[in-house]
């Protein structure tokens, strides 16, 4: 995927057990709106690989605007092939993901160095080919490959684009 000037791809990173607030809705929903208004010419792309938590939180904000904003699109990058990447997730989670997959405009799966690497590898291939990162971040470098503190350094080391949203986390609270 190449970033072109008719259109704008923004792409997500974020934590899988982000606490959804109405305040992070809110401001993410104002954002999206914000985008989607400045740029009624452009296509506009969402990069979600759809995994728990901020990818899916995303998303669904997404497409309730694409329900106003017909040139909406969201593509769906994955770290493996759908069979081998709904593995990761439980009963609900597939089925949740499996919703957002009817609503999407493609799926594809992101060429991979090796099964350690592969959400790193997508975690890069979102961030290097959209205009815009979004980032659900609790701020904290963590040191985890493939995690969204290492998406987050990856994008700021390369000057792209990122806007933080600050969030907590589940782990953080018990």
């Amino acid at each position: 995927m190449k970033k072109d000037k008719k259109s704008l791809t923004l792409a997500i990173t974020g934590h899988r057990d982000m606490i959804e607030t109405k305040k992070l809705r809110d401001d993410v929903d104002n954002y999206l709106e914000n985008i989607i208004t400045n740029n009624l010419q452009s296509k506009i792309v969402l990069l979600s690989p759809l995994a728990d938590g901020a990818d899916r939180f995303i998303a669904k904000l997404f497409l309730e605007k694409k329900k106003k904003y017909k040139q909406l699109s969201l593509i769906v990058p994955m770290p493996f092939e759908k069979k081998r990447y709904m593995e990761d997730f439980d009963s609900l989670s597939k089925k949740d993901f499996l919703n957002f997959l009817k609503l999407s405009d493609d799926t594809f799966k992101v060429s991979t160095h090796t099964n350690d690497t592969a959400y790193r590898d997508v975690g890069i291939y979102v961030a290097s080919n959209s205009n815009i990162l979004l980032a659900i971040w609790d701020g904290i470098f963590n040191g985890k490959v493939g995690g969204t503190s290492d998406i987050v350094e990856y994008a700021c080391d390369k000057n792209y684009e990122v806007v933080h949203f600050p969030c907590n986390r589940e782990m953080n609270q018990k």
